[in-house]
């Protein structure tokens, strides 16, 4: 089967007259990888989006530890590559082959230059809106995989404060049951984690309303739990 054939066989592209296609197509290449072989890793910039035409990829995370999560197995007609194509253009996540596969691989500027053209401003606007959103959800994915309770609510009271240059003291008016329900856990274990930050002085007052974040304190427990500080 030809590549143009193989390509119209991708459902995002099924729609595309002959010109679009073969646009694509004629900077778009075949190849094979053998077991356990790398296609890339997370967090390298978005070069080619890729198409399983035999064999099986594998796309996962690494904590910082090393643990391995795998997010899917990419088999013959999958594409993948694609999630931060329309924004931030850094892969969420590593591929590796998990045997001898064939895998085309279709320069990301091209792909996206053929999906703006055909969707337009609108068209863009909505697919960076849907990749935010599949951003979002991998982030979570992770947390929920590699971090425990108290630094998944760290990072997210930071998500929260970081943008107010108001004050070193941010009031947060979220409930335990709201934390718990962003977090991933239950409101006893939120409260519980809360009580410890405040011995940690990170939460200095709290409410069944809310709760006031020490922001400078929270950075400084953030860097403690990490490497770096989210930015």
């Amino acid at each position: 089967m030809d590549i143009i054939a193989q390509l119209r066989n991708l459902e995002c592209l099924s729609l595309l007259d002959e010109e679009s296609l073969q646009w694509i197509a004629e900077v778009t290449r075949k190849r094979i990888l053998f077991r356990e072989e790398a296609l890339f890793g997370e967090g390298e910039k978005v070069g080619y989006l890729y198409m399983v035409c035999s064999g099986s990829v594998k796309l996962f995370k690494i904590s910082p530890e090393g643990r391995e999560l795998i997010i899917k197995i990419a088999r013959a007609g999958d594409l993948f590559g694609c999630e931060s194509l329309f924004r931030e253009d850094r892969y969420l996540m590593s591929a590796v082959a998990m045997e001898e596969s064939e895998v085309i691989l279709m320069p990301a500027e091209r792909f996206k230059e053929v999906f703006i053209s055909e969707s337009g401003p609108a068209g863009l606007r909505l697919l960076e809106s849907l990749t935010s959103c599949i951003q979002q959800l991998i982030g979570l994915i992770d947390d929920l995989a590699f971090k425990d309770v108290e630094l998944r609510i760290l990072d997210k009271l930071y998500e929260l404060t970081c943008h107010s240059s108001l004050s070193d003291t941010i009031t947060v008016r979220l409930t335990h049951q709201d934390m718990a329900s962003m977090v991933g856990t239950v409101r006893e274990v939120v409260s519980r984690t809360m009580s410890k930050l405040k011995r940690k002085g990170v939460v200095v007052e709290s409410t069944v309303r809310g709760f006031r974040v020490d922001r400078i304190r929270l950075e400084e427990l953030l860097q403690q739990r990490y490497s770096y500080i989210k930015v």
